[in-house]
């Protein structure tokens, strides 16, 4: 039934050992599998070092990433000094109008009252007490960081660091001393 030819019985090509009557042919892979196999161990091999990298090549993540975060904050810092460079110098009239239309525009007068005499929620900013300091950088931390505890929203995410600095001057040089109607009682430490 079958057309099984007769294997030639070479003896220099079968294996010494025999196994329950089989005996094994000696029947090495071509030579261009062989040269493959060899090739690929070849390039496995230099593809290790290269994906993984050396010591003293700077490829790996970490290297790769202080990289890429010191040419993002040179870009900004090219982007930022651009930006400040094109800002005119204000008056002090002139922060504090806008230092004004940034308290109405971010509803300030919600929390303080429009005329920044304080109600249930903020405190009066028209008098000489003051809860968090009284300086220019207290005030600009203030309204940067808020005071989420007190109910204060951090603005730094909303404003610009300018417009920051315009509120706080309007805060310190227009409100602080005037007489609003119906000013909520002091709160905080006097402030000379």
């Amino acid at each position: 039934m079958s057309h099984d030819k007769e294997i030639e019985d070479k003896h220099d090509d079968i294996e010494s050992h025999e196994y329950d009557g089989i005996r094994e042919r000696n029947n090495p892979a071509p030579l261009w599998i062989t040269l493959l196999f060899l090739v690929t161990i070849g390039f496995s091999l230099f593809y290790l070092v290269h994906y993984f990298g050396y010591p003293g090549n700077e490829r790996d993540q970490a290297s790769e990433y202080a990289k890429s975060v010191a040419e993002w904050d040179a870009k900004m810092a090219e982007i930022k000094a651009a930006n400040q460079a094109d800002m005119p110098e204000l008056s002090m009239a002139q922060m504090i109008e806008k230092g004004k239309g940034l308290y109405e525009k971010n509803a300030c007068m919600a929390c303080h009252g429009t005329g920044g005499e304080g109600n249930s929620i903020g405190p009066n900013l028209t008098d000489n007490y003051w809860i968090n300091g009284c300086s220019l950088e207290e005030v600009i931390d203030v309204i940067a960081n808020g005071r989420p505890t007190k109910g204060m929203t951090p603005y730094k995410n909303m404003m610009q660091e300018e417009e920051i600095k315009y509120l706080a001057n309007y805060i310190l040089n227009a409100m602080v001393g005037s007489s609003p109607a119906n000013p909520k009682e002091p709160q905080g430490e006097e402030c000379e």
